[in-house]
């Protein structure tokens, strides 16, 4: 019975996701670093604590490759919108109120100051239809490049809605638009039409019997299932093609259409006896999984490719990625891709909302902030406060290399917060090398005690994995050097450093937890029971105080088990 219905669904499509193959060939090159403590799974403290300077860098840190912004610049080719495929429904009525919006308002736009200061005021306004009708006023401003205007509105904008809004615009292609606002406005247009793919499949009524059920999937089911698949496929392969931003889109709206797609034939009905059989259930259910195991990595892979180009971006706040990573992290229980978001630092800087360009640092998306602030402005404290918040384009982690020599050491100790914010969302060691690297520019007496912490907790992430598809791939990915919490102890330690006592405490009980190892025994969790303990005795935020005192129940839960009868 079992064996019969799940044949219904073999000789499927392959799904072979080509986005996947033409994934971003700009991963930094990896340079060696010195070898660090291991930790011991007996206590779970590291052998060969350092008896120096906890602060002191040791061995090379990575560099990221990064393009130049002086001197002749690469080209991005013009890219053809392929047609939609059968299979996906097209934009919902809703989007005719964005799509075909127009706007009486004449704003000032004589200079680029004028412009930007109207974008700003664009961007203020709270109701989504009033903005979104303030900027199509300013897509005729000469003085912001063809094409950015509308990107703006489709980046914000509903998503089942972007193809509506980017088609006509492209098919039109107006005079001076570049490349990568091209390729981006594409990108979105083969994102939102793999947003409205795989849904609604197609519905049975009960009674389930056997028989019933049966003809559903091998007619119905099996028929919608192959043309989703087929058009996922070519949705996916139309990305190929695309800038790394633009293949960026693609990659996340693909990741979420395969994953749609498994969820989907697994809630499919079933026959009555699968329900009152529990053997006869798990085994279909188990059966099922093994035939859908393809796609479910196909859905993994797209979604990894596509987190890889947001944080080659420098995307930091961007609902997309969030929902990714929590996706991924429930398919993937054992590989927590957004397990470091728990950890605690003190809260960012705000930003200063006296100069126009750092209110559009905060509100842009980050790859059109790229394109429209002037990356002269990286050097500007205010405009990197908000970029640590928000991301830090392409274009500013590039003019802050090139300028390293002359930054002040505020602009220095934002950047690194910046590029540890990066470090820890996507596991990039390179973000968190730069980090490192950055801090380590600042003299020691003249840390503040929230770089201070920002500095030891970057120390603790080094020699994790190279990046998130490395950490969701690899089961060697957390090394034994990674988590060396040495600098974060001396700062919970520190009578001096009130305020970040009890958050060194928690950040370094969390890390010593991620790395825990496979054999750990009775003493290792003993000890995280005792860190989070002690984090609980000195932690002021009541949520981290409840967070650290479940995690220090669990950890003394655990320790008892391994300890056996």
């Amino acid at each position: 019975m079992v064996a019969n219905l799940l044949s219904k669904l073999h000789g499927l499509p392959s799904c072979l996701l080509l986005l996947v193959a033409c994934g971003s060939t700009e991963t930094p090159t990896e340079t060696p670093t010195a070898p660090l403590p291991t930790a011991s799974a007996t206590t779970g403290e590291t052998s060969d604590t350092p008896t120096g300077d906890p602060f002191k860098v040791e061995g090379i840190l990575r560099e990221e490759q990064l393009p130049l912004l002086k001197g002749p610049q690469p080209t991005v080719p013009d890219v053809a919108l392929d047609t939609k495929p059968k299979g996906v429904p097209e934009a919902p009525l809703s989007c005719d109120a964005f799509a075909k919006r127009s706007s009486k308002e004449k704003p000032a736009c004589a200079d680029k100051t004028q412009a930007l200061a109207s974008l700003d005021r664009a961007l203020a306004k709270a109701d989504p239809n009033a903005r979104d009708e303030a900027l199509v006023a300013l897509e005729s401003c000469k003085q912001l490049e063809p094409g950015i205007v509308r990107g703006i509105r489709v980046e914000i904008g509903p998503p089942e809605c972007s193809d509506a809004l980017a088609e006509p615009f492209l098919k039109s292609k107006p005079a001076g638009m570049s490349g990568a606002v091209q390729h981006a406005l594409i990108g979105h247009t083969i994102a939102a039409r793999l947003t409205r793919a795989v849904r609604n499949p197609p519905a049975l009524k009960p009674p389930f019997a056997r028989k019933k059920v049966e003809e559903f999937v091998q007619k119905e089911l099996a028929t919608w299932f192959k043309e989703q698949a087929t058009a996922l496929d070519a949705l996916s392969a139309q990305g190929k093609e695309l800038s790394s931003y633009g293949k960026g889109v693609v990659g996340i709206a693909a990741g979420w259409g395969y994953l749609r797609l498994v969820e989907a034939v697994r809630e499919a009905p079933v026959p009555k006896e699968f329900t009152t059989d529990r053997d006869l259930g798990n085994e279909y259910y188990s059966s099922l999984d093994m035939v859908l195991e393809p796609i479910k990595s196909l859905g993994r892979d797209a979604s990894l490719v596509g987190l890889g180009h947001m944080a080659r971006a420098g995307v930091i706040a961007d609902d997309r990625t969030d929902r990714t990573r929590t996706l991924l992290s429930k398919m993937y229980g054992g590989r927590r891709v957004d397990s470091l978001d728990v950890l605690a630092l003190p809260p960012l800087p705000e930003a200063p909302t006296d100069k126009v360009e750092a209110r559009l640092a905060a509100r842009l998306p980050t790859y059109f902030a790229g394109l429209v602030l002037d990356p002269k402005l990286a050097s500007d404290v205010g405009v990197l406060r908000a970029f640590a918040r928000r991301g830090v384009p392409l274009p500013f982690r590039s003019a802050l290399k090139e300028n390293e020599a002359t930054l002040s050491e505020d602009v220095v100790a934002s950047y690194a917060r910046a590029r540890l914010e990066l470090g820890r969302r996507y596991w990039r060691a390179v973000d968190v090398d730069s980090s490192i690297g950055l801090y380590a520019k600042i003299p020691a007496a003249k840390l503040s005690e929230a770089d201070r912490l920002g500095f030891a907790l970057a120390l603790a992430l080094r020699n994790g994995p190279e990046d998130v598809a490395m950490l969701m791939k690899s089961n060697d990915a957390m090394g034994p050097k990674f988590a060396n919490v040495a600098a974060l102890d001396v700062i919970a330690k520190d009578a001096a450093a009130k305020d970040s006592n009890g958050i060194a405490s928690f950040d370094a009980a969390v890390l010593r937890q991620i790395a825990v190892p496979h054999d750990a025994a009775e003493a290792y969790w003993e000890g995280l029971a005792a860190r989070y303990k002690g984090a609980v005795a000195s932690l002021a935020d009541g949520k981290l105080k409840d967070e650290a005192a479940r995690r220090a129940e669990a950890a003394t839960a655990t320790a008892k088990v391994r300890k056996g009868p």
